[in-house]
């Protein structure tokens, strides 16, 4: 029977959790003052105990361990190739470390949000995020106090916030060009995505510091910069290419897939041969890529890496023993370069 106060005397640490909108970790680090920070989630968490009746010294043997073994997963809900391979990657990061995975999607950046603290409340020892397109920092929003990990994949960054890790896009590039320096060519074009993003453009600039470290070059026109499809790869190849008294360049780095394959397509209209004449590498990579004639050369997200990273934080940050040493620990930001792999758009050995 419930009191007049509304108390519960069954209550379990999981009603409190909910009540308190924590994690059932959390309520056992309060309850049990390991968590000694005095804030709001602390003040939620005595006051949702004092509520429901429930007896501070059973919060121990509610809860054996503060680890649940489990990892959550929060992905958008838009069709991606890479998302196929961030789930396996993951998956296989904590098989190996003994976890389980749990994986949820979401078409928006609230309904993530909402996902999120979702996780939260069901004790996952961590969190790994790829945000919903468009969701800048919200997505985690108010989230950042919590004391389940989270760490983000990809995306925009807030330095403060969570752990993060991404790709290296200046290191890719550097090494697509070193690629195919070493194979013969020194005039380089670059068929970029659009720049209005920080990731662009730091993949513009690297393409350039590149160049000059490389002794290559680029002419001006040879650089674009337009969506990356088919139609773009082949209408800027074809006016590069297609006339026989300029210069055209010995090789072709595109943003994408798609880019590239349009620029393979131009060249053979143009009969210029791929690699001999010029070589093709593409900065992402998928099916389309193997299965291309010839088959594309191209920079690989280097996932398993990644993955690793992501559980070996995840055990750092649950490893801190007290608030004052979670609230200290500096939030990693890392980033892996792709790396290359090498197929029929580019020489297989250098020339001389």
């Amino acid at each position: 029977m419930t009191s007049a106060r509304g108390k519960r005397p069954n209550a379990s640490i999981t009603n409190v959790a909910a009540l308190a909108d924590v994690s059932i970790a959390t309520v056992s680090r309060v309850l049990s003052g390991r968590r000694t920070k005095d804030d709001d989630i602390a003040r939620r968490v005595r006051q949702a105990a004092i509520e429901l009746d429930y007896a501070v010294n059973s919060a121990a043997s509610a809860l054996r361990s503060d680890t649940s073994n489990i990892i959550a997963l929060s992905l958008p809900a838009t069709p991606n190739p890479l998302h196929a391979g961030i789930v396996a990657a993951i998956s296989d990061a904590a098989s190996a470390a003994g976890r389980q995975l749990l994986v949820g999607t979401d078409s928006t950046p609230a309904g993530q949000h909402q996902r999120i603290k979702a996780f939260i409340r069901h004790n996952a020892d961590g969190i790994i995020v790829l945000p919903c397109p468009r969701s800048g920092t919200s997505t985690a929003r108010g989230l950042a106090t919590a004391d389940t990990p989270i760490i983000q994949l990809f995306g925009s960054t807030n330095l403060l916030r969570h752990d993060w890790i991404s790709i290296d896009n200046g290191a890719s590039i550097e090494l697509a060009v070193t690629h195919v320096v070493e194979r013969g060519a020194h005039s380089i074009a670059y068929f970029s995505d659009a720049v209005g993003s920080s990731e662009g453009a730091q993949t513009l600039l690297a393409f350039q510091s590149s160049l000059n470290m490389l002794h290559a070059h680029a002419d001006s026109d040879w650089i674009t910069i337009a969506d990356g499809t088919t139609q773009r790869g082949f209408a800027d190849t074809m006016r590069i290419f297609g006339d026989a008294s300029r210069e055209i360049p010995e090789a072709i780095i595109c943003a994408s897939v798609d880019t590239a394959i349009g620029a393979m397509i131009a060249l053979n209209q143009l009969a210029i041969d791929v690699p001999n004449r010029v070589q093709i590498v593409s900065l992402r990579d998928d099916t389309a890529a193997a299965t291309s004639v010839p088959s594309l050369t191209a920079m690989r997200a280097p996932l398993p890496q990644m993955a690793a990273e992501s559980l070996r934080l995840i055990a750092n940050a649950g490893a801190a023993t007290s608030d004052a040493m979670t609230a200290a620990r500096l939030r990693r930001h890392v980033a892996f370069p792709r790396r290359v792999v090498a197929r029929g758009s580019t020489r297989h050995a250098a020339v001389a």
